[in-house]
């Protein structure tokens, strides 16, 4: 019998993905103190990002490891929301604390610099395929891969495991995405909790470049979304139940213009970038096991709208990096890890309204009740804030 491969090398926690919430949970855990190994299967590079709406709870978070100063002199301030039903205006919202549109490239860099001075370094491409855990650590079994030439002409080639390693982690933070290996690994499955979603995005430049108000419709059911970016550009998002087809250009934007928002005042429409995107609302049954958890779109996928699923998902990564340090440093069981799932289970039922009661408050407005399920994730807002915004417009999710 072969012996097996000998560990190479120990570390607190591996985490597996270095999107924004793998990067985070990563900058957490070497300012815990934490040694850290953090893989992603394939490097992306800086391309043109998607932009993305920073909530007030994220931006405090990153303000605790000294991001929030860049952040701002890179995104756009979003502080007051219009409501509108079917092209009425019907609530005008003053955010409890103001959100960020940033371009997700932006947020990735600042990460990255940040893990840099920490002396981490993303290890690509390199894939965690195996997860033994023990009673004291997991045994990860990676493989660093290589893009090779299979034949010719030279573009038949793909990425060929080249060398393996095995690391042994006391914990393990899954957070590699929607296709995400880890929860495989896991044996956890995922439960649809919605139809799929189907939205086409656009950029273009902004009407007014100093405004500070997103605004956020529903028209028949579907859902549309209008807010700042840096650079003097405004992001639109509308809600597709037909002409999936249809190419996102600038005559496509004037007709969904048109037709579900005419009072915007966009002016230009001239598209700087535009797309069509998919989004299943996905939920897992589980959050983890043991010493392996997993965080952000490893574990839920939901609207864009209101940019719920990284938004959380950053938290979650400051969590559980919280929680396996506390479990590391007074050597308490990963059984109390748990509770991290149980209460993140929670959460997203209430985000998905699965398993939820809305109830409205005295003198609540009569059309909440039948747009709930649809406005809670479409707020630009988390936690705290939003279950304030909620109580602002007369409901309460039990």
């Amino acid at each position: 019998m072969t012996p097996a491969q000998p560990v190479t090398e120990e570390v607190d926690l591996m985490i597996v993905g270095a999107g924004p919430v793998g990067l985070f949970a990563a900058l957490c855990a070497a300012d815990l103190g934490l040694s850290v190994a953090l893989l992603d299967h394939v490097w992306r590079g800086f391309g043109r990002g998607h932009a993305t709406l920073l909530h007030s709870r994220t931006l405090g978070l990153l303000e605790r490891h000294g991001l929030r100063a860049e952040l701002h002199a890179e995104g756009a301030r979003v502080d007051r929301l219009e409501l509108r039903l079917n092209q009425s205006l019907v609530r005008t919202i003053d955010l409890p604390e103001p959100a960020l549109a940033v371009s997700q490239v932006t947020l990735e860099k600042l990460l990255l610099a940040a893990l840099r001075q920490r002396g981490i370094e993303v290890r690509a491409p390199q894939q965690a395929v195996s997860f033994e855990q023990g009673s004291d650590a997991v045994d990860v079994r990676v493989v660093r891969r290589e893009l090779v030439t299979l034949g010719s002409p030279a573009h038949y080639s793909d990425w060929e495991p080249v060398e393996s390693s095995r690391i042994s982690a006391r914990f393990v933070i899954g957070a590699d995405g929607y296709e995400s290996r880890t929860r495989e690994a896991l044996g956890i499955q995922t439960a649809d909790v919605g139809a799929l979603e189907s939205f086409a995005m656009f950029e273009v430049p902004a009407h007014d470049p100093k405004s500070t108000t997103a605004r956020l419709g529903f028209d028949d059911g579907l859902g549309d979304v209008m807010y700042p970016l840096p650079e003097r550009r405004t992001r639109l998002g509308f809600q597709l139940s037909e002409g999936l087809d249809l190419a996102p250009d600038s005559r496509r934007l004037r007709d969904l213009v048109a037709r579900r928002c005419p009072e915007a005042p966009l002016g230009d429409c001239t598209v700087q970038w535009a797309s069509v995107m998919h989004f299943e609302r996905r939920l897992s049954r589980r959050f983890g096991r043991g010493r392996v958890w997993l965080a952000g779109d490893a574990a839920h996928v939901t609207s864009p709208l209101g940019n719920q699923s990284m938004n959380v998902g950053l938290f979650e990564a400051y969590d559980l990096t919280r929680r396996m340090e506390d479990c590391l440093r007074a050597n308490r069981a990963p059984s109390v890890l748990e509770r991290y799932g149980s209460e993140r289970e929670r959460e997203w039922h209430k985000l998905l309204g699965v398993n939820v009661t809305f109830d409205l408050l005295p003198g609540a407005p009569s059309w909440l009740a039948a747009h709930a399920r649809h406005l809670v994730p479409a707020l630009p807002a988390s936690g705290p804030d939003l279950l304030e915004i909620l109580r602002e417009l007369g409901l309460r999710l039990e």
